[in-house]
C-alpha cells in the first residue's frame, strides 16, 4: 500500500508512531496494493517516485518482508533466488523502457545497473539441447525481416492499444461504439480476434517455428483462446536480448525505495490491508491494515490498488459498492491467468565449473506443444506426480549476474518453472505457508525433484551438485503475491481482455470515486508493460498526461547520444 501526502504533518516523525501505535490517521491522498500480500510492486513504486517527484509523500505498505512485488529474491541456505523477474527486454541504452526505469530510478540521466544482453534463446527438445546458437538473437530479426508487414502492423496495433488507455474514456468508448477506432486502426482490430494459434498457422506450415514462438506465449496464456498481439510485441521485446538486474532482481526495488524516501515517503513492510474504506457518498477514503495489536484506518484523498483487479473488486471494497462498478463482472468474464510451479535449485560449483550459461532455455518433449500442455493440465495431481512435466523453463540466475560470484563463491542457483492448475493444491489453501502437512510437502517435492531429473537430461554435468531444493505451488505464490489463484500475470490474456470495450475499461481511473488502479491488470503482464502501468496511474491522479512528458525526455536522450 502507498499512502501519498501533500501537506507537512507527514514530515513530523510522531506521525509514523502514531501509524506504528494504531492510532487512525487523516491523510490527503494514498495508494494500495495486494490484499494481504507484496503490495509494492513496480506498478506500486514507479507511481510513488512519479507522485513523489511532484511534491506527493508517498507511504508504501507491504504485507510481507520484502517490498516490491515480483522483484525481491530471497537466500536459503547460502543460495539466493529470484522469484519473479528472470529476463527482461529493451534495457539497452537509447531504448524506450530503458530511458523510463532511468528516470524512475535517479530523475536524472544515470543508467539503472543492467547486464549485458543475453542473446541465448535455447530449446530442449526429447531431452537433447539444440546446437548453440540456434536461436540466437538475430533470429528474431530475421524472423521480421522475412515478414516485413509485421513490423507495420505491430506499430499500428500498439498505436490502437494505447489509444484505448490515453484519451478520456468518454471519448474513447464513442469512437468504439461508433466504429471509429476500428477505421482508424484496423490492424488492431484485425489482431485482437485472432488467437495465437491462428497468428503462427498463417506465418508458416512449419512445426518447429511455431513451437518455438509458441514457448514464448504459453507461460502467458496457456488455452488456444488467446490474443496473439502479445506474441508480436514479445518478439520485437527480446530482438536485442534480454537483460538481467546487476546483483540480482532485488535491487530494482532497492534503488527505488530511497528515492520515495528523499521525496519524504515512507516504506513499510508486513502492514496487510484488508479494506478500502467507503464513506456515505460512496468515494474510496482510506484504507485499514490488520494488525494483531488492532485494526488501523487511514484515510487519504486517493487510493491507488495494485492489488489487482480480483482483490480489489472482490475483496477489498465492500460488495454493496463493488458490484456496481463495471470492474466486478470484468473479473469472471476475462478470470485469472495460468498459475505455475517453481522448483529452486542450489548447486556446488560456480558458473565456471558448471558449465552454465546466462540463457534460458525452455524444455519439452514434442512438438505437439499445445497437445502436450492441455493433456497435462487435465490431469489429477496425483497422475501429474507421476510423469515428467512436459513443458518447463530453466533459469540460472547465478550464471546472468556478474555480481554473483563475489556474493556467493563456488555456488550456482537454478529455477525450474512449469505450468500447473490452481485446483491440484486447492485443498490446502487455508493452511498456513510451512504448516501444510507431509501429504502436500510430499506431493510438491516429488514433481519437483521429477523437475530436477529432467533438467539433468538437458545439464547432465549437474548430476550430483544439487545441495538444496524447495518446491514453490500456486499457494505458495497465493500466500507470498496475493493473487487469489496463486497466478503469473493477474488477468488472463485471453481475447475477450483485448476487446476495446473491455480493454478501455481497464484503466488506471475507476469508477469510484477517489479509487485508481496500477499494476499489470492496467496494461498487460510482465514488468515494462507494470512500469508503464506506473506512468498512466501518476497521470490519472495528477490529471496530466506525463507520457508526453517521457516522449520529449526520450527524444532528447536519444539526440543528446547521437551528438556524443
Amino acid at each position: 500500500m502507498v499512502l501519498i501526502h501533500t501537506h507537512y504533518l507527514t514530515d513530523n516523525p510522531l506521525l509514523w508512531v502514531c501509524l506504528l501505535l494504531g492510532i487512525c490517521i487523516y491523510l490527503l491522498s494514498l495508494i494500495i496494493g495486494k490484499r494481504k500480500a507484496r503490495t509494492g510492486g513496480i506498478g506500486a513504486l514507479t507511481t510513488a517516485v512519479l507522485l513523489g517527484r511532484e511534491g506527493k509523500k508517498v507511504l508504501v505498505l507491504e504485507q510481507h518482508g520484502l517490498a516490491g512485488g515480483c522483484c525481491p529474491t530471497f537466500v536459503k541456505k547460502g543460495f539466493e533466488f529470484d522469484t519473479g523477474i528472470h529476463y527482461v527486454g529493451e534495457m539497452g541504452e537509447g531504448e524506450d523502457p530503458r530511458i523510463l526505469i532511468d528516470q524512475v530510478r535517479r530523475g536524472k540521466w544515470s543508467g539503472f545497473p543492467w547486464t549485458k544482453p543475453m542473446t541465448r534463446y535455447s530449446l530442449s527438445f526429447l531431452h537433447k539441447a539444440l546446437p548453440d546458437g540456434c536461436w540466437e538473437r538475430n533470429y528474431f530479426k530475421k524472423l521480421l525481416e522475412m515478414f516485413p508487414q509485421e513490423k507495420a502492423e505491430n506499430k499500428w496495433a500498439f498505436m490502437g492499444t494505447m489509444a484505448l488507455k490515453i484519451l478520456p474514456e468518454f471519448l474513447t468508448m464513442f469512437l468504439v461504439r461508433s466504429g471509429i477506432h476500428g477505421l482508424i486502426f484496423p490492424r488492431y482490430n484485425k489482431q485482437r480476434r485472432t488467437s495465437v494459434t491462428e497468428f503462427l498457422n498463417s506465418i508458416s506450415d512449419n512445426t518447429e517455428l511455431k513451437t518455438f514462438l509458441l514457448t514464448l506465449w504459453r507461460f502467458w496464456c496457456a488455452t488456444e483462446s488467446n490474443e496473439h498481439v502479445r506474441i508480436r510485441i514479445i518478439i520485437n521485446h527480446y530482438m536485442g536480448g534480454a537483460y538481467y538486474p546487476l546483483g540480482g532482481s532485488s535491487e530494482i526495488a532497492f534503488q527505488m525505495i530511497p528515492i520515495i524516501e528523499r521525496y519524504g515517503g515512507k516504506v513499510f513492510v508486513r502492514c496487510p490491508v484488508s479494506e478500502i474504506l467507503i464513506d456515505d457518498a460512496g468515494r474510496a477514503v482510506g484504507v485499514k491494515i490488520h494488525k494483531s495489536s488492532g485494526d488501523i484506518n487511514i484515510h487519504a484523498k486517493y487510493i491507488i490498488s495494485n492489488a489487482g483487479v480480483h482483490n480489489t473488486f472482490k475483496y477489498l471494497l465492500p460488495k454493496m459498492v463493488a458490484a456496481k462498478s463495471v470492474y466486478y463482472p470484468l473479473v469472471e468474464e476475462v478470470g485469472s491467468s495460468i498459475s505455475y510451479m517453481t522448483t529452486f535449485v542450489g548447486l556446488d560449483g560456480s558458473t565456471k565449473e558448471l558449465g552454465l550459461n546466462a540463457g534460458n532455455t525452455w524444455a519439452f518433449h514434442s512438438f505437439e506443444l499445445q497437445k502436450m500442455i492441455e493433456e497435462y493440465l487435465a490431469l489429477s495431481v496425483e497422475e501429474a506426480a507421476e510423469l515428467d512435466a512436459p513443458f518447463y523453463f530453466i533459469s540460472f540466475p547465478s550464471a546472468k549476474d556478474p555480481s554473483w560470484e563475489s556474493r556467493y563463491p563456488g555456488k550456482s542457483a537454478a529455477l525450474l518453472i512449469t505450468l500447473c492448475p490452481y485446483e491440484w493444491f486447492s485443498a490446502w489453501e487455508k493452511q498456513r505457508c510451512k504448516h501444510r502437512g507431509e501429504d502436500y510437502v510430499s506431493l510438491k517435492d516429488k514433481i519437483g525433484r521429477q523437475m530436477w531429473l529432467q533438467c539433468q537430461q538437458v545439464f547432465p554435468q549437474l548430476a550430483g551438485k544439487m545441495e538444496y531444493i524447495e518446491v514453490g505451488t500456486p499457494i505458495t505464490n497465493r500466500h507470498y503475491l496475493g493473487y487469489p489463484r496463486g497466478e503469473m500475470y493477474g488477468l488472463d490474456h485471453k481475447l475477450n481482455r483485448f476487446s476495446p470495450e473491455i480493454f478501455t475499461k481497464l484503466r488506471a481511473k475507476t469508477d469510484i470515486p477517489g479509487l485508481y488502479l496500477t499494476g499489470q491488470d492496467v496494461m498487460t503482464g510482465g514488468f515494462v508493460s507494470s512500469l508503464h502501468s506506473g506512468v498512466f496511474t501518476a497521470s490519472a491522479v495528477l490529471n496530466r498526461n506525463l507520457l508526453i512528458n517521457l516522449h520529449l525526455s526520450t527524444r532528447e536522450i536519444k539526440a543528446r547520444k547521437k551528438i556524443e
